[in-house]
């Protein structure tokens, strides 16, 4: 009688396990069943509130604040066309007013308020618009699944108790897409790639024009949190304005192909690489039996070229130091490299730690090795070499903690980054409060200086021109923005 009790117990779980049970494509399918029905959507308009929390571009590298910026999204789908509009804060003042504008199969980048690329027109080609294109829509969990579903194995999928799970592996790493076991609504997507975990998070899922649309979303980069997003608009099948995908008055097309780097000298010794990645320019200097480099921008693969560049024009000296103004990682992602050229890193105190964590994720065996060798420093730093001298001073400020900015007194130049920025075609607008608190630090040191070099946009900037950018008084935008400021 125990044994048939058992059996019958075990005829019934083994049947309702089959019915419970959900391959990856039937989940897949479910979870787009109940997003509605995006197939009839032809434009859509979303915009969000966002608190913006990235550890490698914020003041202080262990203490974060959040900042608030806004994304507002229009997209055309019968049409092709998107404008994607993001307002986001910076330490220090900056404001990135930045419009993403794909339209005749051709991307197109251009900033409103020109206070970062001017009155320039970016065209980007058509292969960046099929790319901007799929990573706008990936924000969304109806495209992210409709796109899976095409090209995923069909298998069981896996539970945890409260979400069905599919798995994904990529040429890239594994991706793993959890879905809520009663609503079947996608609660998140964690990515492993390269050594870095990311989350991707949807929640709060609200009702709009019959569809559903997450309400909370977020990003999470091995653990802390980069961004969260308050849904603030949804529209779709709504007649877009005209004018949204229009050109902006008074632009001059510019074509984003990069030119082959090359070499620039701007004083006895010192030289300049400009367009690095499109907007960067790196200086070097030959102090005779060593160079001495300022930043390890972007990338490893960034910053290898700029080693290329530098030993072809100094063959046979090595890079003895490279000074890196802050912490941000568009500035030291490519540190591995200099460290195994075997530099010094010249930076503030306060820089030791991130850089240590950036080379940890960029080459871990080389971070695991130690050979890093700091030439760390308090307020002010020199370095003489025969007749040349060049001075390291940290400068008080509100972008990013620890910055600092090479001073090369004989030349009376200034090489710095993110102090100012000016755009390349040399529009100009009001000093921020970083660039206001550069000439107060000049003023209070008597720095004599008549020529600044930027690490971003415009490279060679006179005294004159930053005079006249510190008096300016405010200006209107240069294009009507989508948002209400």
């Amino acid at each position: 009688m125990k044994i048939k009790s058992l059996a019958v117990i075990g005829l019934y779980l083994f049947f309702t396990g089959c019915i419970s049970a959900q391959t990856t494509a039937k989940v897949l399918q479910e979870g787009l069943a109940v997003l509605g029905d995006w197939e009839k959507v032809t434009t859509f308009e979303y915009s969000t509130n966002r608190t913006n929390i990235d550890q490698w571009q914020g003041y202080d590298f262990g203490h974060l604040l959040p900042e608030k910026d806004l994304v507002h999204l229009f997209y055309d789908i019968k049409g092709k066309r998107f404008l994607h509009h993001t307002l986001n804060h910076y330490p220090g003042g900056y404001i990135f007013d930045t419009y993403r504008l794909g339209r005749d199969s051709t991307y197109y980048v251009y900033d409103g308020i020109g206070s970062r690329t001017g009155k320039d027109l970016l065209n980007l080609g058509s292969a960046s618009f099929d790319k901007r294109w799929n990573a706008l829509l990936g924000n969304f969990p109806y495209f992210i699944l409709q796109q899976l579903l095409r090209h995923i194995k069909d298998e069981p999928a896996a539970s945890d108790g409260k979400n069905w799970i599919v798995v994904n592996k990529t040429s890239g790493g594994t991706e793993e897409y959890r879905f809520d076991k009663t609503t079947f609504l996608l609660n998140s997507i964690t990515r492993k790639e390269a050594g870095n975990t990311l989350v991707q998070r949807f929640g709060n899922f609200v009702p709009a024009d019959g569809l559903m649309i997450a309400g909370k979303s977020s990003l999470e980069r091995n653990g802390s949190l980069v961004y969260a997003d308050s849904l603030t608009l949804f529209k779709s099948n709504k007649d877009l304005a005209v004018s949204v995908f229009d050109f902006p008055p008074g632009y001059k097309p510019v074509t984003g192909n990069t030119a082959e780097l090359s070499v620039k000298t701007v004083a006895k010794d010192v030289y300049l690489i400009e367009n690095v990645d499109g907007d960067r320019n790196i200086m070097f200097v030959n102090m005779g039996d060593y160079i001495v480099l300022t930043e390890a921008p972007v990338s490893v693969a960034v910053t290898r070229s700029v080693l290329e560049i530098i030993h072809h024009t100094l063959p046979d000296i090595p890079v003895r130091y490279v000074h890196l103004s802050h912490f941000h990682n568009d500035h030291i992602a490519g540190i591995a490299e200099l460290v195994k050229e075997g530099a010094s890193v010249i930076c503030a105190e306060s820089i030791k730690k991130p850089v240590m964590d950036m080379l940890s994720e960029t080459d871990n065996a080389l971070y695991r090795s130690g050979k890093i060798v700091f030439s760390a420093f308090t307020h002010k730093k020199s370095l003489a070499n025969g007749g040349k001298k060049l001075e390291f001073l940290e400068i008080p400020n509100s972008h990013a903690k620890g910055m600092s900015f090479l001073y090369l007194p004989q030349e009376k130049m200034i090489y710095q980054g993110d102090l100012l920025s000016l755009p390349a075609d040399s529009y100009l607008s009001p000093a921020i409060a970083v660039t206001r608190e550069l000439d107060n630090f000049i003023l209070q040191k008597k720095l004599k200086v008549t020529t600044i070099i930027g690490h971003h946009g415009l490279a060679v900037i006179s005294k004159k021109t930053f005079d006249e950018v510190i008096h300016m008084k405010s200006k209107k935008p240069l294009f009507s923005n989508t948002f209400e400021h």
